[in-house]
């Protein structure tokens, strides 16, 4: 089976996409028979050299291969980084496509649907928001703050987490926004606002918009608080159950596994 003939089969599994999608080929030929598939959050180095060691000729990364969301290059014409990685990449016969538009257009969205198998709360979503087409507003049982940073820790496996407000406030009401859905305006603080929200668990984060709106709100004695995964932490879970359905659509003849690109950061 080709690289091509995986990726239609994908495509022809998903809701279609509009023409200036950038779910594509990134690098390598989508006419190479495939040796084995990896699934991963981001296409990194590591990631790479892992599918290398594995034999396997093809990733499906979530998220930008080329540091820019259209995976643009030009502008990285004489790099040592691009040169090297792009070495590595054909040394190994490696293809790598992404899955993005796809999988977000997907109903309901995968990526955030296998977030919330980790976490346990497929059971607590009580709003939806079509636009994303993604759980918004979930009803868990309480906790503090503290504690929900503990689960999303553990059931995650991420290092940290950044939180705005009182780690002992007492909340239920959740708006998890992850990835990056981040703006400039007041989306974020009034979906907040809106939904009646006690906690926002966010993948990304503007410090002047809705954050600052919890702060001030925690500030003045309200049980509001924020917590920050970073955009890898809250949706690697996706790509993680990724190979789940890809193995039974292609009738288990290629073998399929996921490989965490993990948290870009280390915490000193």
């Amino acid at each position: 089976m080709t690289i091509g003939e995986v990726i239609a089969a994908i495509e022809a599994n998903y809701p279609t996409v509009g023409l200036d999608t950038v779910d594509t080929i990134k690098f390598g030929n989508a006419d190479s028979e495939v040796t084995g598939i990896v699934t991963t959050c981001c296409a990194t180095v590591e990631v790479i050299r892992k599918a290398a060691e594995l034999g396997y000729n093809f990733i499906i990364t979530h998220e930008p291969t080329f540091y820019t969301h259209e995976d643009k290059t030009g502008y990285l014409e004489g790099d040592s980084v691009y040169e090297e990685k792009c070495r590595l990449l054909k040394e190994n016969g490696i293809t790598i496509w992404r899955d993005h538009d796809h999988i977000h257009e997907n109903d309901p969205d995968l990526i955030f649907s296998g977030v919330m198998q980790d976490l346990g709360w497929e059971d607590y979503c009580v709003e939806y928001f079509e636009d994303w087409k993604a759980p918004l507003v979930y009803e868990i049982p309480t906790v503090t703050v503290k504690e929900l940073c503990g689960h999303l820790k553990e059931k995650l496996g991420i290092q940290t987490t950044r939180v705005i407000g009182d780690v002992n406030a007492v909340v239920s009401r959740v708006l998890f926004i992850g990835g990056g859905h981040v703006t400039f305006d007041e989306t974020l603080t009034s979906l907040f606002i809106k939904h009646k929200a006690d906690v926002l668990i966010a993948g990304e984060l503007l410090d002047w918009t809705v954050a600052s709106y919890i702060r001030d709100a925690a500030f003045l004695g309200k049980n509001k608080a924020a917590i920050h995964l970073g955009h890898f932490n809250s949706e690697e879970p996706g790509m993680k159950y990724y190979p789940v359905w890809l193995s039974k659509l292609l009738e288990e003849r290629i073998p399929v596994t996921f490989i965490a690109s993990g948290d870009p950061y280390h915490y000193e």
